[in-house]
């Protein structure tokens, strides 16, 4: 059963003049892995992107829970290079509060947009 369900499109120059403007802005938004991880492709604003958008599509799903801080949704990529969030003891509360066993998720992009897709199931 579908618990919850989201979306978002993030805008890869938005997120890139954003990143510009405030130096704490990464920092705020990704942890120290995701940040390692987006810096070290080509095209790193395109990947920051992605994971933007994973962490406001998985705010969407879970819309009845309030006061998530966007760096406590960490993405990272399975043995397949699958993205997935990281179970964290916060994510759990909220799958807990949704009813919901799993989250999944999927990230695509173009040279000026991400987007990405939440699904939680219970």
């Amino acid at each position: 059963m579908i618990r919850g369900i989201g979306i978002d499109i993030t805008d890869v120059k938005k997120l890139k003049s954003a990143a510009k403007r405030n130096k704490r802005f990464l920092s705020r938004v990704f942890n120290a892995q995701e940040i390692k991880y987006c810096s070290g492709k080509k095209n790193s604003a395109l990947h920051f992107a992605g994971r933007f958008a994973v962490k406001e599509a998985f705010i969407k799903a879970v819309s009845d829970v309030k006061g998530i801080a966007l760096n406590s949704i960490s993405t990272t990529n399975d043995k397949n290079g699958r993205p997935e969030i990281i179970i964290t003891a916060e994510i759990k509360k909220i799958m807990a509060a949704k009813k919901a066993k799993s989250i999944l998720i999927t990230i695509s992009h173009t040279d000026t947009a991400a987007a990405a897709v939440c699904i939680l199931e219970g």
